[in-house]
């Protein structure tokens, strides 16, 4: 039995890579969690393909295709599904995206893979063996009931991502906010891997690993039982954090001392009233600056993320956001324009009330307005994004927020250069 798993992401992501100049970044482990469930007893031939770093080639061929992708990658991901399909080949659709809209899905393909895939995937590769595949599959029971299989990162090509030394210890998220995929795709739910097993897996990968969890700081006692473990090893480790989480000193300490340098924080917004209407009211913006010197102090970087085009917003909104994080010295920063993804309460919301401007799956980047803002128009959201950007990352702009004591300059100047160069490539920064 032949086995292509494939990656598709966005046609930004695409396209860079076709020209021979794909954006680094961490190495999902879609693809190679999907080749370490495949049954042994089938004997399996796999390859992986990650169009994030390399293009589609011409020809392919497998028995059985397996495809992942969220929203912005979903017409790409159909349109080589079709193209298998008509050679021949059988075809899965899995991942984000075909979860929140299966029956869509299913017109691509021959099987869908509806949340996550640890009992699934095995399933449905045996039921392909025996000549039985069903249209859909889904399974929400606890994903790490049983230990994960180890996962083989040999088969990834280090020099095209930053990281390739990731990995996950939970899954869901508590949290409830109106814009996020990533409650429906668990149904509410939240596991925990055994801290011993991911303890484990860390002592195989080296010094510097990233956590791709949706957020294992909201898993309090968890998180912390973890990094007690991980004191002993050394290591360097990066990961996404919550508000609340940098709020607590006692908590950053214990990471701190564990190893951890650097966390992905989505402040979303400086407009308080914008967080109470996103269901992220926790995020208190009288206290962003006091969160984000306690990570300073421990030595902690901060990859901060804020979303643009809440019906909270005005105009004003770029220019307040943009003065924030330069003053806050917020170390490396991303903005988002607000996406209403499919599954989401938003989309529901925006469909209802005939706001939304297209269903064309390509623009659900976070890089377009695909609805009617409340307090500006779809391109003023746009230009204000773009014009964020550009101020954000001028080589001023850069300085002010990586010069501070304890800096670590050799991480962020360079991280800085690199999202300059990104923006560049997004057509939103100036020359």
């Amino acid at each position: 039995m032949k086995i292509l798993l494939i990656l598709v992401p966005g046609k930004t992501f695409r396209k860079a890579a076709e020209d021979g100049r794909p954006y680094r970044s961490y190495a999902a482990t879609t693809l190679i969690q999907l080749c370490a469930l495949v049954p042994p007893e089938l004997n399996a031939e796999i390859k992986i393909l990650d169009l994030m770093t390399t293009p589609l080639p011409e020809n392919f061929y497998a028995d059985i295709v397996g495809i992942s992708t969220w929203t912005c990658g979903a017409p790409e991901a159909y349109r080589i599904a079709d193209l298998a399909r008509q050679q021949g080949m059988k075809v899965v659709l899995g991942g984000s995206h075909p979860t929140q809209m299966p029956e869509e899905a299913a017109w691509h393909a021959d099987a869908v893979v509806i949340g996550h895939g640890e009992q699934s995937w095995p399933r449905l590769l045996r039921d392909y063996a025996e000549n039985r595949l069903r249209k859909f599959y889904c399974d929400d029971t606890n994903p790490f009931c049983q230990p994960l299989p180890p996962l083989n990162r040999q088969l990834l090509d280090k020099r095209r991502y930053y990281f390739t030394n990731c990995l996950e210890a939970t899954r869901g998220c508590p949290n409830n906010c109106q814009f996020c995929v990533v409650r429906n795709i668990s149904r509410g739910n939240c596991w925990a891997r055994n801290v011993r097993d991911v303890v484990a897996e860390i002592e195989t990968m080296g010094k510097r690993i990233a956590f791709i969890d949706s957020s294992i700081t909201e898993f309090t006692t968890y998180a912390e039982k973890l990094w007690r473990e991980l004191i002993p090893l050394n290591i360097r480790w990066y990961s996404s954090a919550t508000v609340r989480f940098a709020e607590d000193e006692r908590a950053v300490r214990l990471a701190a001392k564990s190893g951890c340098r650097g966390v992905l924080i989505g402040f979303e917004s400086v407009n308080q009233a914008a967080l109470g209407g996103a269901g992220k009211s926790f995020n208190n913006v009288q206290r962003y600056r006091d969160a984000i010197q306690r990570l300073h102090d421990y030595g902690i970087m901060i990859l901060g993320c804020f979303v643009f085009g809440f019906d909270e917003d005005d105009q004003s909104v770029f220019e307040r956001t943009v003065e924030f994080v330069t003053s806050a010295g917020i170390d490396l920063v991303r903005y988002a324009i607000l996406t209403p993804f499919p599954g989401t309460p938003w989309y529901e919301k925006f469909q209802r009330d005939q706001r939304l401007l297209s269903h064309d799956w390509n623009l659900y980047d976070t890089e377009n307005a695909v609805f009617k803002p409340a307090g500006m128009s779809a391109r003023q959201l746009e230009e204000g994004w773009k014009w964020a950007y550009r101020e954000t990352y001028r080589c001023s702009s850069m300085l002010k927020r990586v010069i501070r004591k304890g800096s670590p300059l050799l991480l962020s100047v360079p991280a800085n250069l690199l999202f300059r160069k990104f923006a560049r490539e997004f057509n939103v920064t100036g020359h």
